[in-house]
């Protein structure tokens, strides 16, 4: 059967105007969705990373503190019958403590340790060693610069109303407040509250952790009467 004129005029019409229109509305619709979903998979793939990095180093900062604090022991004296105070020194931003944090059948002898946020909001462990006389351990004063500094993650994004440590006696009750706590308050604390906020470097996501990590050790060695 021979083809008419006009069939033969239709197939080398080609493509037509709106059939252009219609074509490039769908590529310009499927083009929408391939980069908004591409957008969000790189945000949530970049906010994974970040919170990855940032739990990652609250983490460490939670557990050596709080293992240092559980560990934490009165320091005996030759020249009393009771013990020094486990806290040397505490304030709401920063504590210093004798422990037995890397206790262990080669470790007899307790470190002096503090724990403070620096100016580049790096959280610092700062130890000092001791030195035995006559069996005791004896350590130099805090005036002495520390045998070892590390640092255990940043940044530390605490602000003045969240404190990074809380001080509570056997009665569970708070003690101190904004400022240091005196040497009578220090021998009540038989827990810390510590809570930490961090943002690693390079990240914008925040991760706060909050423990309250008892301290067993601190009756030992305390001659009758004393708390």
């Amino acid at each position: 059967m021979m083809r008419t004129l006009a069939t033969l005029r239709s197939e080398e019409r080609g493509v037509t105007l709106v059939e252009t229109l219609v074509v490039m509305v769908l590529s310009g619709i499927i083009m929408s969705i391939t980069a908004v979903f591409f957008v969000t998979v790189t945000k949530q793939t970049m906010q994974a990373e970040d919170i990855r990095s940032s739990t990652a180093d609250a983490s460490n900062i939670m557990n050596v503190v709080s293992t240092s604090i559980r560990a934490a022991v009165r320091n005996a004296v030759e020249s009393s019958p009771n013990p020094d105070p486990a806290i040397v020194a505490a304030s709401p931003t920063s504590i210093t403590i004798i422990t037995y944090t890397d206790a262990g059948p080669s470790f007899e002898t307790p470190l002096r340790l503090r724990y403070r946020v620096d100016r580049e909001g790096r959280m610092i462990e700062e130890r000092w060693d001791a030195n035995v006389v006559n069996g005791y351990a004896v350590f130099p004063s805090m005036s002495t610069d520390p045998v070892s500094t590390r640092i255990l993650g940043n940044v530390v994004v605490n602000s003045a109303s969240d404190p990074l440590f809380r001080y509570f006696n056997a009665n569970s009750a708070q003690v101190g407040g904004s400022s240091a706590l005196t040497s009578a308050q220090r021998n009540s604390v038989t827990s810390v509250r510590f809570t930490v906020k961090v943002r690693a470097e390079n990240s914008r996501e925040v991760v706060v952790l909050d423990n309250t990590v008892g301290m067993p050790n601190m009756n030992l060695g305390l001659t009758s009467g004393e708390d």
